[in-house]
């Protein structure tokens, strides 16, 4: 095996599992009100409009400071920025278990934006270090996974936890301090466990970090004309503008949909709190299988566009079905849910590789912040106004209408964009190395 390969699998094994668990427990933290609205809200008497705005207060902190720690996660450590967001926002999560009013649940949410802005760019970020744009795809998705394997995590274990009374607490607050305390102890585990370059891993042999290393300055030496400067350029190309506005539409049906489906499905079913937690595990467990396969796919064949467009088509007929379709079985209920989880989750990994399709260095660690910061927009617009339809109308048929016309919209920005370069091959260099040590062998 050639010193490229070998430094490609070991990165696999030891930076991409640290991501996902990291991943898995932010989505957690970050949507765990879902399953906690079932109880919570009636305890403390939030109509859908306050719970809704209070969850997309989540978006405002982070958008504060989505850019500025995207440029430092490539300038400083994208390893400490992203252990000190977690410790940070799992201490910020465990509070939640004492909120009484509506002002101090907006309050929470707004910080916990804060404490999580920068660390989606970070993780790409390292990603960037550590993959070449051939892998990047299916390592992106390998993080990303984490999203709907953390919905599968989180229906049992919020179904088990909503049951719970210990220490005279309400099942709910036990939600918050049990996912906020995993943050807080994973963030330190990572901070003794995870490496943040391929120069600075000690599990790398000097070959195989050179192997890796002169592949990706490749890369970045190829896509120095698209700017690998100030961060300013991001903020001048079209490209990233597009990605980042086709992010904000995205998001409102996004997060529409993951801090209200929930209660959706309670709604439409009429089951019981713990058999909602352990419906909703069938069309997550479906969606991390797909997001998987789709980035991988992407990766095999260099195309991102479709791949992205693709997968908002299906997740756009699910929320339809979801809404207009069939409901006088629960079986049609799983089968909408399933189609909706897919859509709506398996593009990332092909998404998040377009911007570094295009972008090296700070431009795209900006670039990256940008889209995001752009996408968390739609992250406070799509609960806010699902909750305040759900309030007027008594139902979320109009919102959901709503998520499907902005995925429509963003699709038609993805297909707008440039045809993507060739998926860079392996050096022949590298390559004729790998021969010969065969032929050794």
């Amino acid at each position: 095996m050639s010193p490229f390969m070998s430094a490609r699998r070991k990165a696999s094994g030891r930076v991409l599992p640290w991501l996902f668990l990291a991943y898995v427990v932010a989505f957690l933290d970050r949507t765990n009100i879902n399953y906690a609205a079932l109880t919570m809200n009636e305890e403390l008497g939030f109509t859908a409009e306050i719970f809704g705005l209070g969850a997309g207060l989540f978006a405002i902190g982070y958008w504060l400071l989505e850019i500025p720690g995207a440029i430092l996660a490539e300038r400083w450590n994208a390893k400490l920025w992203i252990v000190r967001i977690m410790i940070t926002w799992g201490i910020v999560g465990m509070l939640f278990a004492f909120v009484q009013a509506p002002w101090q649940f907006y309050l929470l949410r707004f910080l916990l934006g804060l404490a999580e802005a920068g660390f989606v760019p970070a993780a790409l970020v390292m990603l960037g270090h550590w993959f070449p744009e051939r892998d990047r795809a299916q390592a992106v998705s390998w993080f990303y996974i984490g999203l709907p394997v953390s919905q599968v995590i989180g229906g049992p274990l919020a179904s088990w936890l909503l049951g719970v009374k210990w220490l005279g607490l309400s099942g709910w607050k036990w939600l918050f301090i049990v996912e906020g305390a995993m943050a807080v102890v994973l963030g330190l585990l990572m901070l003794l466990f995870l490496t943040n370059r391929p120069e600075d891993a000690r599990w790398l042999s000097e070959e195989e970090k050179r192997a890796l290393r002169e592949q990706l300055e490749a890369e970045r030496r190829a896509k120095a004309g698209a700017g690998h400067g100030s961060w300013a350029l991001a903020l001048r190309d079209s490209i990233v503008w597009r990605v980042a506005i086709s992010m904000f539409l995205l998001g409102i049906g996004f997060y529409g949909f993951n801090y209200f489906v929930a209660s959706i499905t309670k709604q439409i079913s009429g089951l019981t709190n713990a058999s909602v937690g352990w419906l909703l595990v069938i069309p997550f467990s479906l969606a991390a299988i797909t997001m998987y396969l789709n980035g991988r796919h992407s990766d095999a064949t260099g195309e991102r566009r479709w791949h992205t467009v693709l997968s908002w088509f299906v997740g756009g007929l699910g929320l339809l079905l979801l809404a207009y379709g069939p409901h006088h079985h629960p079986a049609w209920l799983l089968v909408w849910l399933s189609i909706a989880a897919v859509g709506l989750n398996a593009y990332f990994g092909a998404f998040w590789a377009i911007p570094q399709t295009f972008l090296s260095g700070v431009v795209a660690a900006s670039g990256i912040g940008l889209i995001n910061m752009i996408g968390n927009i739609g992250g406070f617009v799509g609960p806010y106004v699902t909750g305040a339809i759900r309030d007027r109308a008594g139902s979320f048929d109009l919102a959901i209408l709503l998520w499907v016309i902005a995925l429509v919209l963003a699709a038609a920005l993805i297909l707008s964009l440039p045809k993507e370069k060739s998926v860079p091959k392996e050096k022949s260099s590298t390559k004729e190395k790998s021969s010969t040590a065969e032929t050794k062998s």
